[in-house]
């Protein structure tokens, strides 16, 4: 039987390493496996044994009950890598590097017959004895594990959720260019009644990093991205606890603002704080600043107006309704998806590559 695998990323990998029949991988990249050195900063977070019904956008607990966290562990273990997971249940390699993971795919793959065509697929037919490729190639199965690319979906005419980017960072309409690069830690972020902790980074005119990115999963699963997000400056101090310990600072007889809230937080965060509070920086400090700051700091708030261009994964795609547990589509025989061409996003953590690694290995070992 010839299988065809196109795409050459996380999925791909995974469904051609537990296929036993003959596997031709079509991949537009010079490399197979190239978009997963750029996952987890360049570590590749393999997974996360911390997953929870809030981990994906979908419910696709039947698919991991065969192939979960745990089992990718031992799989990656068994080709060569050695993995560790760290105080968050991120599991990474001990290397610290994803180019150890595509070296042990590329080991393992090369004991296979697999075939590798660096071509980008432009057309597939389904004919009544398998599928045409570019009128050219033949095959009797094909897996479809092109991320968020509908083209070859609409070839088909295949059904499908439109595509939204998810784990994203987000724009906002107020200006933050002299916070740009600007990083806070141990923030609590909140939106629609759902919190982050952990880390914000500021852009020109946005908002990055985890905690924004998990909640921008939100955004993009109702297809708006307008609304506000509220971050919490300093979560393990109570509001009425931090309104005494800055009255408290009015005894060192500041003579400015500036100078009173220099030790709080970087120099321009306290510009900022003070600005939108409609404080003068010269003004001498006040019990009536102070209240207007701790609003502010426990509860500062941005509005959201849309997204920028680099989003990790994408919310939409064919939906698990019209797949079999064996993720074939149910209206065309021998056609399979798999990876972020599903309409399956999780959250940052090793979420994403979670999916893909359970459905390659789930289409991959049907296909024997």
């Amino acid at each position: 039987m010839e299988i065809a695998i196109i795409g050459g990323g996380a999925s791909a990998l995974m469904c051609a390493s537990f296929c036993n029949n003959n596997v031709t991988i079509f991949s537009n990249e010079e490399k197979l496996g190239k978009k997963i050195l750029l996952t987890g900063n360049g570590r590749c977070n393999l997974t996360n044994v911390n997953y929870n019904k809030y981990s994906y956008n979908t419910n696709i607990e039947n698919y991991l009950q065969k192939f979960d966290c745990h089992k990718t562990i031992d799989f990656f273990n068994s080709i060569g890598l050695m993995t560790y997971v760290d105080e968050m249940g991120r599991v990474y390699p001990i290397s610290n590097t994803a180019t150890s993971v595509v070296e042990v795919f590329a080991n393992h793959l090369s004991q296979k017959n697999i075939k590798v065509i660096e071509s980008q697929v432009e057309k597939i037919e389904k004919l009544e004895n398998g599928f045409l490729i570019d009128d050219k190639y033949h095959f009797d199965k094909v897996v479809i594990a092109t991320g968020s690319e509908p083209k070859l979906l609409d070839c088909l005419n295949v059904k499908y959720n439109k595509f939204y980017p998810s784990l994203v960072a987000l724009k906002t309409k107020q200006n933050t260019k002299r916070l740009s690069g600007l990083r806070l830690s141990n923030v609590e972020v909140r939106l629609q009644g759902f919190c982050e902790y952990g880390e914000v980074l500021f852009k020109d005119s946005g908002l990055s990093g985890i905690c924004i990115f998990n909640l921008s999963s939100l955004l993009a699963r109702q297809h708006n991205y307008e609304d506000t997000i509220s971050i919490d400056l300093l979560p393990k101090i109570p509001k009425e606890k931090l309104e005494e310990l800055l009255i408290n600072r009015l005894k060192n007889n500041y003579k400015h603002m500036t100078t009173f809230m220099q030790g709080i937080f970087h120099k321009e965060i306290n510009k900022y704080l003070l600005n939108i509070c409609k404080i003068n920086e010269e003004e001498k400090p006040n019990k009536n600043n102070i209240q207007k700051l701790v609003k502010n700091i426990k509860s500062l708030e941005f509005n959201i107006i849309g997204t920028y261009d680099n989003n990790q994964v994408k919310n939409g795609g064919v939906d698990l309704v019209d797949l079999t547990e064996t993720l074939e589509y149910k209206w065309i025989e021998g056609l399979y998806f798999i990876g972020e061409i599903c309409d399956v996003d999780g959250l940052c953590g090793g979420y994403n590559l979670q999916w893909a690694w359970t459905s390659g290995k789930i289409v991959g070992e049907s296909l024997c």
